[in-house]
């Protein structure tokens, strides 16, 4: 053989090649997505939290177990610890379901009222974000009580506004702390973000 045979044969690929058995196929797969990822961010961070909030409103709107069995005991409850808050802060307190009311004001903590939609936006950031998940759970428990705190505090002070200051309780109530309920679980989520991605 000459060797211009000789190195046109080296350079033929070798039949019988496993770059087309299945198992590497699927890795290229992984490894395709793996880097798509990575070179998409913020895209794939975006899809992952709006697919898990999608799963909460579906969840919240078509499950009977949210409505009839959740709420009907999360919503007095929180009634029940406004009511006790405020009663050690001097108001004549009845809680009824979840009414409370005094001679002078009462407000009812009904769905919207209770934080769970913005506890449902952290926690879905949480999850959306790709750290790793022994760093998502202290993150999720934390921030679901500190925003259920907060709901109490919202509460609180919205019958308190009731009380003394009656004409600013709808924009309180509608405009600032709504807003102000979402600003707090963004920076909730910043506050972790900056932890869970420390070296």
């Amino acid at each position: 053989m000459s060797r211009k045979k000789r190195q046109r044969s080296k350079r033929l690929p070798i039949s019988g090649s496993k770059k087309k058995d299945g198992r590497e196929e699927r890795k290229s797969v992984f490894e395709f997505a793996a880097g798509w990822r990575s070179r998409h961010p913020v895209f794939v961070f975006l899809l992952i939290f709006g697919v898990l909030m999608g799963v909460f409103y579906a969840f919240a709107i078509f499950t009977p177990f949210y409505k009839k069995h959740f709420l009907l005991s999360y919503l007095p409850f929180n009634a029940k610890v406004s009511g006790a808050i405020l009663s050690l802060l001097g108001q004549d307190i009845t809680v009824a379901g979840t009414s409370v009311s005094s001679p002078a004001f009462s407000i009812c903590v009904d769905s919207g009222c209770d934080g769970i939609e913005p506890i449902a936006l952290f926690v879905c950031a949480v999850l959306a974000f790709p750290a790793a998940f022994l760093r998502k759970i202290p993150g999720i428990i934390a921030g679901t009580l500190l925003l259920a705190i907060l709901n109490f505090v919202r509460v609180v002070s919205l019958f308190l506004i009731g009380v003394y200051f009656p004409k600013a309780f709808l924009f309180m109530h509608l405009d600032v702390w709504q807003a102000m309920f979402i600003l707090f679980a963004i920076v909730f989520w910043i506050l972790w973000l900056r932890w869970a991605t420390q070296s």
